[in-house]
């Protein structure tokens, strides 16, 4: 019995390390109806296309949210480089939607989503 708790032990944990490493590409994906990311960009850019900047602002908010929930799921997955890249996409998006530039929320909803795409490869 000792013996086979001192292999067991250390693959256990190797094998629930390995799982969580492996996990981002299955936790980005919404979980919930407070958590849908990539929806929430699809609805900010056809809001900013038909130019209804009060729903996109709604929207923004909702996407902000949805992104703090699946940063802290997929943080031990990804790395960290991509989480800030993509919370600075974020921001971007925030401040252009408060400033109403349409141009500007479609070039980095567009960089949205190639960072999406990337994220845990």
């Amino acid at each position: 019995m000792k013996k086979f708790l001192l292999y067991f032990i250390p693959l256990l944990t190797l094998s629930v390390f390995i799982a969580v490493m492996n996990s981002g590409a299955f936790l980005k994906q919404p979980l919930g109806k407070d958590d849908r990311l990539y929806e929430s960009i699809q609805l900010i850019e056809a809001g900013v296309k038909n130019k209804d900047w009060s729903k996109v602002k709604t929207e923004t908010a909702k996407m902000e949210k949805a992104w703090d929930k699946i940063a802290r799921r997929i943080q031990f997955s990804v790395e960290k480089e991509q989480l800030l890249e993509i919370d600075g996409t974020i921001a971007r998006i925030r401040g252009a939607v408060e400033a109403e530039d349409d141009q500007s929320v479609l070039e980095e909803i567009y960089y949205y989503y190639g960072q999406w795409e990337q994220l845990a490869r």
